[in-house]
């Protein structure tokens, strides 16, 4: 009968029952509107007014019409009085006003003679005027009222934000904290991408291992001055320095490796989103590939002890843009000198990090909007950014693998993911009737894998984390010579262009035969 906004099935303390509340706004106006037109008979025959019912009979559903039309046509039932604005309130206004009006042309029209007096539609209209509106000005701030934890959830105060201990209980992964402060009390750290959400959680987990010196730097002021501020107030009074650098900037980095000598360098800093990464490959480029290459570079001329490349699930058989310069950062550190021992450590998705699908869907729900899902079949692996922090850390232990990975438990679909933040948010809500299905975006696949067709797995000395050996995919030469190409592209032809060349590197990769392969590289 009318659209339903999802947020009038549940205010506080349950009256607004899923699919009810348009009635439950129609009954009290049809009160209204009886109860100001009876007002006016009687105020304009006085106790006689039942004597003279029948004289108007057909002009008073007439005018009932002519009012409840109007109210259906202002849109006051699509909305919740909770969401109604003064905007809202005064086009409803002016909807009565136009009913008013209306009501004395309908009735010339069909019968002059039946025309009830203009007292009894003055006092009609006055009624309809202010009691209307007042009926939504007075349930929302009854419902404003209702804020005692007995009436249930209510939709406009946000529940504390969703841990995926939450939703998948998982157990707490031991990091041998003791063993690594051991081994860093005399090294400098540095942490690139500092102020992310994998970075500053790696900063403020690295403050408790109380390290000779922690550098972190990233090229966003605001998040930098924001987790200093943090650190801080936590009472750390250790050798903290927070650069404000950008990583492509190699004399930059360069300098910031002379001052600080770091004995470990974390690089975090990438661009993750992967449908932003696609419309954008030539950043994507530069950002994720070229400034790591070019870091480690500078790491192995500055006798780093340690380069520590945190990657992505998207980097195993990409099909995307982001996931192709993932890879090709990962296949440069495997080609990197003795002198510098190169690790990667991959994982999927972060759980609750910022631009990812669980803050998305929170905004999603708390405007009471549908969440958008891509496909029903559309899963990932998370993990917490505590556990996936811990673990990054733990592998500075480990040298048997150039790569490493984590157990991160089964893959969860982004649809069940999506019910169950709908249930916590509106409990008596069906959650399908919030999902809406908005197809798969351009590099996005169905679900990723954590380790490569040619890669094989071995158990390391922490069960959480994962060895992983295979063939080094081509050597350093081969590498220069391809991104030496992709950098003449980004810099002269369409981002276009560099696009198709990204994903034309990653046919599977196959392990060499007698020392010998065909590299996609040269396609």
């Amino acid at each position: 009968m009318f659209s339903f906004d999802p947020d009038i099935e549940h205010t506080t303390g349950g009256t607004w029952l899923r699919g009810w509340g348009p009635l439950l706004l129609a009954l009290p106006d049809a009160l209204l509107l009886c109860g100001g037109l009876l007002l006016g008979y009687t105020v304009h025959f006085g106790g006689a007014v039942f004597s003279h019912a029948a004289e108007w009979d057909m002009a008073s559903l007439l005018i009932l019409g002519a009012y409840g039309t109007a109210l259906a046509a202002s849109g006051t039932y699509c909305r919740s009085p909770r969401r109604m604005n003064v905007s809202d309130l005064l086009r409803l206004g002016a909807w009565l006003v136009g009913a008013w009006s209306g009501t004395v042309a309908l009735t010339y029209a069909v019968d002059p003679a039946a025309m009830p007096p203009r007292r009894v539609l003055t006092v009609l209209g006055v009624v309809a005027l202010i009691g209307i509106p007042g009926v939504r000005v007075g349930v929302r701030g009854l419902l404003a009222m209702q804020s005692a934890p007995s009436v249930g959830p209510d939709p406009d105060v946000s529940p504390p934000s969703v841990c995926l201990n939450d939703l998948v209980p998982r157990e707490p992964v031991a990091v041998d904290r003791a063993a690594l402060h051991t081994v860093l009390s005399d090294r400098t750290v540095l942490v690139t991408g500092a102020g992310g959400a994998i970075g500053s959680e790696l900063s403020q987990q690295l403050l408790a291992l109380e390290p000779l010196r922690i550098v972190l730097v990233d090229m966003s002021e605001r998040n930098l001055y924001r987790l200093e501020q943090t650190l801080r107030a936590d009472g750390y009074r250790g050798d903290l320095e927070v650069c404000v650098a950008d990583v492509r900037d190699a004399p930059l980095v360069d300098s910031l490796l002379a001052r600080h000598q770091p004995d470990v360098v974390i690089h975090t800093a990438a661009y993750k989103h992967v449908p932003l990464m696609e419309r954008h490959p030539t950043e994507a480029f530069r950002n994720n590939t070229q400034a790591s290459v070019q870091l480690l570079q500078l790491c192995e001329q500055h006798a780093v002890d340690r380069f520590v490349f945190v990657s992505t699930d998207k980097a195993v058989h990409p099909s995307s843009v982001l996931g192709t310069t993932n890879q090709l950062a990962e296949w440069y550190v495997r080609t990197g000198p003795d002198s510098t021992q190169c690790t990667t450590v991959r994982f999927g998705n972060v759980f609750g990090t910022d631009g990812g699908v669980v803050p998305r869907f929170e905004e999603k729900l708390a405007a009471g909007e549908p969440l958008p899902v891509t496909h029903p079949d559309m899963e990932r692996y998370f993990m917490s950014p505590e556990e996936a922090c811990g673990l990054v850390l733990h592998t500075l232990l480990l040298d048997a693998f150039p790569t490493y990975s984590f157990r991160m438990g089964d893959p969860i679909r982004i649809q069940w993911l999506a019910e169950r933040l709908i249930r916590r948010r509106y409990p008596h809500v069906a959650p399908e009737t919030m999902i809406t299905y908005v197809g798969r975006r351009p590099g996005e696949k169905l679900s990723e894998r954590l380790v490569r067709d040619d890669e094989t797995m071995r158990d390391t000395e922490h069960p959480n984390i994962l060895g992983l050996d295979g063939p080094v995919p081509h050597t350093r030469a081969v590498l220069n010579a391809h991104l030496q190409r992709l950098r003449s592209v980004a810099a002269r032809e369409p981002p276009a262009r560099l696009r198709h060349l990204l994903l034309k590197t990653n046919p599977g990769i196959q392990p060499r035969t007698n020392g010998a392969r065909s590299s996609p590289l040269k396609s």
